[in-house]
């Protein structure tokens, strides 16, 4: 299934949860039918656990890249911007778990709270974990992941009871995983997060116009040399090529969605001629752009 991701004007995601007052939600992701296979750079206040069921997965955040593949999970910390993409190979499929660490805190400034859930959440140097299956500590968590998220599908009576045991168990553990980065203690500055998402805000916000460096640096008051090393150091990409990329992923959404000529869209989005448009989104995409709208829009994926 494909998982509609919502995001609003900050880039954070909208989870959804299916069982009112339960702040849970599990999907099963095929990652190949996102367009160009990947999950866009989001976050969201939710934590989030993850298991690799087939295929492989690229995980980045703006310090980290991960490689997961089958068998292998991971867990992403709280606000915390981060991208998924489909490795090469088989088609991967991923299962999530999204929610609230209030599930498990029960109360305010309580000790589950205080001793277990506060200090992990608020090291912004813990941006992500991956669990491998052989590690004895870490294939339990990933064993407990998949009890929950069967109990989770199943929704038994009292499965959510099921579903905040198990996850109680894989806080726990995952506190002694994060010991070693939770307990130094360093004092990382977000003055980098906060400077790429007012970039990636303004990208969002102009990627119709002719947008230059300078005025990428300029949403977040900085010089266009440290905008370079902002993005490098962030998201491991250049400015332009985001631009880029975000370009195709909206041209990508018009075709899908709309009638409008391949010519119009191309130029809506900021390609400023059809030949550059199809050669940037076929590189993206692997197809061409009336390629994308006959397999994704005319035959229904």
């Amino acid at each position: 299934m494909l998982y509609e991701m919502r995001l609003n004007e900050n880039l954070e995601e909208d989870v959804e949860r299916p069982v009112e007052g339960f702040a849970h939600m599990s999907c099963c992701e095929e990652m190949e039918l996102r367009p160009g296979g990947f999950a866009p750079w989001h976050w969201h206040e939710d934590v989030e656990f993850l298991w690799v069921m087939q295929g492989g997965v690229r995980l980045d955040t703006t310090s980290h890249s991960y490689m997961l593949h089958t068998g292998e999970g991971a867990f992403i910390n709280s606000n915390m911007l981060h991208y998924k993409e489909s490795l090469p190979g088989a088609p991967p499929i991923v299962l999530n778990q999204l929610f609230d660490v209030r599930l498990l805190s029960g109360g305010f400034k309580n000790v589950f709270e205080q001793k277990y859930i506060t200090p992990v959440i608020e090291c912004r140097e813990l941006e992500a974990l991956v669990f491998r299956p052989q590690v004895a500590n870490q294939r339990q968590i990933i064993e407990l992941f998949r009890h929950s998220y069967d109990a989770a599908e199943q929704r038994e009576y009292g499965y959510e009871f099921a579903v905040r045991n198990d996850l109680s168990s894989i806080w726990c553990l995952l506190c002694k995983e994060a010991a070693s980065v939770v307990q130094a203690k360093r004092a990382v500055s977000s003055q980098g997060e906060e400077r790429i998402k007012k970039m990636m805000l303004h990208i969002r916000d102009h990627y119709g116009e002719k947008i230059t460096l300078g005025q990428i640096a300029a949403s977040a008051n900085i010089s266009e040399r440290e905008c370079l090393r902002c993005f490098q150091e962030m998201l491991n990409t250049t400015p332009f090529t985001y631009l880029m990329d975000y370009r195709v992923r909206r041209a990508a959404s018009l075709l899908r969605q709309t009638d409008r000529t391949i010519t119009d869209i191309a130029y809506a989005c900021g390609f400023f001629g059809t030949s550059y448009f199809g050669k940037i989104f076929k590189k993206s995409m692997q197809c061409t752009p009336g390629q994308y709208r006959r397999v994704y829009r005319d035959e229904g994926i």
